[in-house]
């Protein structure tokens, strides 16, 4: 006990674990939860479908549904928002939407659903089990904090031996990670065009470029053409390019040359010769007849009678009320554009693309269309982000600089040039990430290529503060990895808009502190392998480095951990449901947790053995963000 009173937040921290723990087991056999299925003009309900806890099902008053609505984001048919709004009693009458919830009488409403004139909601009444949980939330955050400033800690005896300020840094990236994001998806990565001889007809590429700016409806959203054909373009032939061609240039002939662009593709396609390649065959097959019959290419904007924006296809339905005038537009512009090329006439064509343009401006209306600076922004970032090729560089960089390092070249010429790179790496991410965030008008960081590019940003950060050229140098490789596997995130990962239920600064936070904590264990891991593979006097200063960077990391994600269970509670109703990422994401915390307890378990208090334990658990970390991202099903899968 003596030991606990020379530690006060230890102590509180086991017991901020304890009253967590409480609080959920009251949740389990006194929150009531259940589904709510209510119709529009409909009477007033007092019962609802309960999945679990105790009682019959039953509201302590009525409620009924006075209305809905849809919000969506400007000129597309894409949800911004869901709305329900409850009169419950006589007299209340609430709003509730996604991540906004209603409370009355301890009763917790969560719109999950809609239909037409109808809404399904989620029910809750948990205030005890909440209450408690929350508390211990809290005091888990005052003893994690409380924790780097009492004596007696093995952390502290250690912290002493560093650079206090990198240490300080280290536990306030998240913060300073957030408010980056905030200043502010096409792919995170491009590849160079193959200049291979091109025998297929297409357009010039000036006149291919042209194109490439057209106004189209593409992954719920309007994106510049040259997106959309970027996105084709790898679809189909695994490249950002075809046989020297652009991706608008290889878009533009599927689009004016169909019959000669099919034959060239049954002639080089080859025989699937497993599952997953019948599946990919299949989905190539579907693109191409959907680009074959004109679906795809949803680029006329009309405003329905009541105000709403659609985008039709070249081929797709043309409204009854639709005007004379529009209708010739919609019906004569691709026509009249295919036959000024299929006679040469290349600067007529020209002309006309430039006016179905300007068409789509004049009835779409500037304010249903993105800001000019926002297409520029992302044609640039289509044709000139290559992330790999920065990884590239950034790797070639730190090995070097590692290799320098640990033959103890220490000079202050080599600091000063590994300190100005580590500020242009961490620049050029910040803006990658900034024109991402501006091209979606989100917070970049809700699919798996920006939160890698996250992890990159904030590992470069961190390095800059670190005067200490082993962590400097482990950094920037931790920052090239995280690029190379942004890079690999799928050939094209989209760019969208943001869902409903994913529009929550809870969210954000979420994300930093998870990726920041990431971070950390990956550069433990290269640690850990520098250590293991050098002398005796390295192996000892890499677990002193560890033993420094351990509690923080855990900390981090025990933080983000929490931090996405009020986030999941805002959404849904419930703060922990045994999703796969939460139950891997909370494995590796326990895993991360069991070195740092050294006066219990004092085979860590060996080096070998650290760093061989460090190495060994990065493995659960791979497995959190790959096996449940992609391989599982779940709330967080991006596959």
């Amino acid at each position: 006990m003596k030991k606990y009173i020379q530690t006060p937040f230890t102590l509180l921290l086991h017991i901020a674990l304890l009253i967590i723990v409480s609080g959920a087991i009251v949740t389990h056999f006194f929150g009531i939860q259940g589904t709510l299925n209510l119709v529009e003009g409909a009477e007033g309900v007092e019962t609802f479908d309960k999945s679990s806890g105790p009682g019959n099902g039953t509201f302590p008053f009525k409620v009924s549904l006075v209305s809905t609505e849809i919000l969506y984001y400007p000129a597309t048919t894409t949800p911004m928002d869901f709305r329900s709004t409850l009169r419950i009693g006589e007299d209340i009458v609430r709003t509730v939407s996604m991540n906004k919830v209603v409370e009355v009488d301890g009763w917790r409403f969560y719109q999950s659903g809609m239909g037409i004139d109808s809404s399904t909601l989620s029910v809750a009444c948990d205030p005890w089990g909440i209450g408690i949980t929350y508390t211990g939330y809290f005091i888990l955050f005052i003893a994690m904090v409380g924790f780097f400033f009492q004596k007696h800690t093995v952390w502290r005896g250690v912290r002493r031996a560093r650079n206090m300020i990198a240490v300080l840094f280290l536990i306030s990236s998240p913060a300073l990670g957030a408010s980056a994001g905030m200043v502010s998806d096409t792919g995170c990565s491009t590849y160079a065009p193959r200049h291979t001889p091109r025998t297929l007809p297409t357009l010039q590429r000036p006149l291919a470029r042209n194109v490439g700016t057209i106004y189209v409806y593409w992954n719920d959203r309007i994106t510049p053409l040259q997106t959309m054909a970027y996105d084709v373009t790898v679809k189909l032939y695994d490249s950002k390019s075809y046989k020297g061609m652009t991706p608008e240039q290889v878009l533009s002939g599927w689009l004016f040359y169909y019959d000669e662009w099919l034959a060239d593709y049954e002639r080089s396609a080859r025989p699937a010769t497993s599952e997953k390649a019948n599946k990919k065959e299949r989905e190539r097959r579907a693109l191409i007849q959907w680009l074959g019959t004109g679906e795809a290419f949803r680029i006329f904007p009309y405003r329905t009678a009541g105000g709403e924006m659609e985008w039709l296809s070249l081929t797709g339905r043309r409204p009854s009320q639709m005007g004379f005038e529009q209708w010739e537009f919609m019906v004569g512009t691709m026509p009249h554009i295919k036959t000024e090329l299929l006679q040469g006439h290349n600067i007529k064509a020209n002309e006309l693309i430039q006016s179905l343009r300007e068409g789509q401006r004049r009835y779409a209306g500037i304010d249903n269309l993105p800001a000019d600076s926002q297409f520029r922004v992302e044609i640039f970032y289509n044709r000139y982000v290559r992330l790999w090729v920065i990884g590239l560089f950034i790797l070639s960089f730190s090995l070097l600089l590692l290799f320098m390092t640990i033959r103890g070249a220490d000079s202050t010429k080599v600091k000063r040039v590994s300190a100005l790179f580590s500020i242009l790496v961490a620049t050029v991410i910040l803006s990658v990430l900034i024109a991402r965030g501006y091209i979606s008008g989100h917070l970049p960081l809700v699919n798996g290529c920006e939160t890698m590019l996250f992890m990159a940003f904030a590992a470069s950060v961190i390095s800059i503060f670190y005067t200490n050229e082993l962590l400097r140098s482990s950094l920037l490789l931790v920052t090239a990895i995280a690029l190379f596997v942004a890079s690999m995130s799928g050939k094209t990962p989209q760019i969208g808009s943001l869902m409903p239920v994913l529009d929550s600064p809870l969210l954000s936070i979420h994300v930093i502190l998870v990726m920041c904590s990431y971070v950390i264990f990956l550069l433990m891991a290269i640690l850990a392998v520098i250590g293991l593979t050098s002398e005796r006097k390295m192996m000892d200063k890499t677990a002193t480095l560890n033993r420094t960077l351990l509690t923080p990391a855990v900390f981090l994600i025990t933080a983000g951990i929490f931090i996405g269970a009020v986030w999941a509670n805002q959404s849904w109703g419930r703060y922990w449901g045994w999703d796969p990422k939460e139950t891997c994401a909370l494995v590796t915390m326990l895993i991360y947790a069991v070195p740092i307890h050294t006066r219990s378990l004092r085979v860590f208090h060996r080096n070998r053995i650290l760093n061989i334990y460090l190495l060994c658990a990065i493995l659960s970390v791979a497995f959190t963000y790959f096996g449940a991202n992609y391989l599982l099903p779940g709330l967080h899968s991006y596959a």
